[in-house]
């Protein structure tokens, strides 16, 4: 009986989002150079990358034939004829002493070199790079403790996540094509799911501390076990844990989307996170603040960083939709009635 070994699986690595988006996107980048003239793809690859060095090719204009495999055989032997019938160049192909059916020659113009859409492609793809690593970087360095946090959370919407990511990482694993579409959407509607419940999970609770419900929930003065509990700070702990969820099921729907080549899609997941900051966490930034007894409240505290997130997703948004707006937003300004 040979021995059982377990597989390192990603499922529970709260990192793989991530890396997943990062490899997705890698891949993206590396599929458009080789679709691209060498010159973009040259120029992608250059440390000293400058859209002004990538020139339009010119239009030029060639003969092209309409002829058989046996044709082209023929004519690479060199026994070809061309002539004119009613003003039109045709081509012969001399057979045994004798020419064959007349072939008509047409005009074709074409690009030497890149086109403007590659150029634009090349130029956008490179800065999408360039901004996603930055956003990495920022994730990585404002939420490293996502991986405590959602550990701590157990309930139906975490499983949704983990759901999803399961059934993706089974996707990957199944030969059949059709089979392995159904387990992506399945995949993708569970991250979904997953993600609108904690959305409204994660405003209701901030509505409570807003109303400050606390102070009148007869939990507030003892649970069962007979001791105080302190709802405020359990509400805080429950928005931490919603906002980490949604962090990676966002980054895991767009990293799916990213690998399956669906950049709209993937542009539209960047989208609802940016709103879901602008609406939920920026005009409630302050608050969350006050309340959250593990925030510094400093620039760098936990939600003034969530805050100034919403810039670095704007920009992949805008950089993926061709555009170079940014918005820029203020640190806990007047807060959403509606949120």
């Amino acid at each position: 009986m040979s021995d059982f070994k377990i597989m390192n699986d990603p499922l529970y690595d709260d990192s793989y989002p991530m890396k997943l988006l990062e490899q997705a996107f890698e891949m993206q980048v590396e599929q458009a150079e080789k679709a691209t003239n060498k010159l973009v793809s040259d120029i992608l690859k250059s440390q000293e990358f400058d859209p002004r060095k990538l020139s339009e090719g010119k239009e030029k204009m060639r003969l092209v034939v309409d002829g058989s495999d046996d044709f082209i055989k023929d004519y690479q032997d060199g026994v070809i004829k061309l002539a004119k019938e009613k003003g039109h160049v045709v081509a012969q192909i001399k057979n045994n002493g004798k020419y064959g059916p007349k072939l008509p020659i047409k005009e074709e113009t074409y690009v030497d070199g890149p086109n403007s859409l590659e150029i634009m492609n090349a130029c956008q793809l490179k800065n999408i790079a360039d901004s996603l690593q930055e956003l990495s970087n920022q994730m990585l360095a404002i939420d490293e403790n996502i991986k405590e946090v959602l550990r701590g959370q157990q309930n139906d919407r975490l499983g949704l996540y983990y759901s999803g990511v399961s059934l993706y990482l089974e996707a990957n694993r199944v030969s059949d094509p059709a089979f392995k579409i159904g387990l992506i959407s399945q995949s993708l509607k569970a991250l979904s799911d997953a993600n609108y419940q904690l959305v409204l999970t994660m405003q209701s609770d901030i509505s409570y501390l807003k109303r400050k419900e606390y102070e009148s929930d007869k939990r507030h003065k003892f649970n069962l076990m007979n001791e105080k509990v302190n709802l405020m700070n359990e509400k805080v702990n429950n928005i931490n844990k919603a906002f980490s969820a949604i962090h990676q099921a966002t980054l895991m729907k767009a990293a799916i989307y990213c690998q399956c080549g669906e950049i709209n899609a993937m542009t539209s997941v960047f989208n609802e996170y940016a709103l879901f900051i602008q609406n939920t966490v920026v005009p409630n930034a302050k608050l969350l603040t006050q309340c959250d007894m593990n925030d510094t409240g400093k620039l760098d505290g936990t939600w003034s960083s969530r805050s100034l997130l919403l810039n670095k997703v704007i920009r992949i948004v805008n950089q993926l939709n061709g555009s170079d707006e940014e918005l820029p937003i203020g640190i806990g300004g007047k807060e959403s009635e509606s949120m």
